[in-house]
């Protein structure tokens, strides 16, 4: 779960009738984050990946021979990256418990106690009662900001210059038959797609989390529905691919039809079976009386 509360956000999880201890459950929830680092880095490989299967000077260039390796290295990178940052800097104590306790007894109907929890806290109470800013914590977010905004920049330039190249080769199409320049309309509308989702369920999601926080304004269970969006993206990022490339389509709306006509036709094989095991019969007995 995600929770913002005044100047801090948590990512925890409840171990009170789990395997795991509070600290435990805190090394599964640094793994969790670290994985989401992870599909950040994904995202910006894809898009570079595309761009380079698209224009060959820029593959052969920087894609070629062992340069490839570099696109799946930036994701452990990432991921690891990530990782070490939530468990140096975002680790929970006894004055972030303080400090958590209420919001999320209120929230979850838990205590603080029973959870184990990362905590990006921007602005800690001193023991005079006084808030000031943690540096650490402001350049730790300053790390991932950069992560951020580094697989934004892949995502929308690669985007684009894959949205360019593709429309001016739908121009010079003139001669190319009817089904090519068909298939790369829908290449093209697929891009735009897979260009948006990542921006509306991951980016924006991401920001919100990491802003409001840290300027102490409270958005407070809006930050579930930003989990949420978060948790559904790998799930929507197909789709675009199967609905409107056709050959997908097809195949895709062939395999639900096939298991949605596949009982019918059975009953009706049994069916038709039985009437002609009647049939049989009745033709055997009117044989035998003649």
């Amino acid at each position: 779960m995600v929770h913002s509360y005044k100047a801090a956000f948590v990512v925890f999880r409840n171990f009170k009738n789990s395997d795991f201890d509070r600290e435990q459950s805190f090394i599964l929830i640094v793994i969790y984050c670290g994985c989401f680092g992870f599909s950040l880095a994904i995202f910006g490989v894809h898009f570079i990946y595309r761009y380079g299967a698209v224009v060959k000077e820029f593959r052969d260039r920087w894609l070629g021979g062992n340069k490839i390796y570099i696109l799946f290295f930036m994701p452990i990178f990432y991921g690891t990256w990530w990782s070490i940052l939530c468990y140096l800097y975002f680790h929970f104590d006894a004055s972030t418990d303080d400090y958590m306790r209420r919001t999320i007894f209120d929230g979850y109907d838990t205590a603080i106690e029973d959870t184990s929890y990362i905590i990006v806290l921007f602005h800690p109470v001193d023991s005079n009662g006084n808030t000031y800013p943690d540096v650490a914590v402001f350049a730790s977010i300053a790390c991932m900001w950069f992560m951020i905004l580094s697989s934004v920049f892949c995502v929308f330039f690669f985007g684009l210059k894959c949205y360019l190249r593709i429309t001016e080769a739908l121009s010079k199409t003139c001669t190319v038959s009817s089904v090519t320049k068909s298939l790369q309309q829908q290449l093209f509308q697929a891009l735009v797609v897979q260009t948006v989702i990542p921006l509306i369920l991951m980016y924006i999601p991401i920001a919100i989390l990491f802003t409001f926080p840290m300027i102490a304004v409270d958005i407070g269970f809006a930050s579930s529905f930003i989990a949420m969006t978060i948790a559904v993206y790998p799930a929507i990022d197909p789709l675009p691919n199967m609905f409107i490339i056709k050959n997908y389509r097809k195949a895709v709306f062939a395999f639900f039809a096939a298991i949605f006509r596949t009982p019918c036709s059975s009953l009706r094989r049994a069916q038709c079976t039985q009437v002609e095991l009647v049939s049989k019969s009745g033709t055997e007995v009117n044989i035998g009386i003649l």
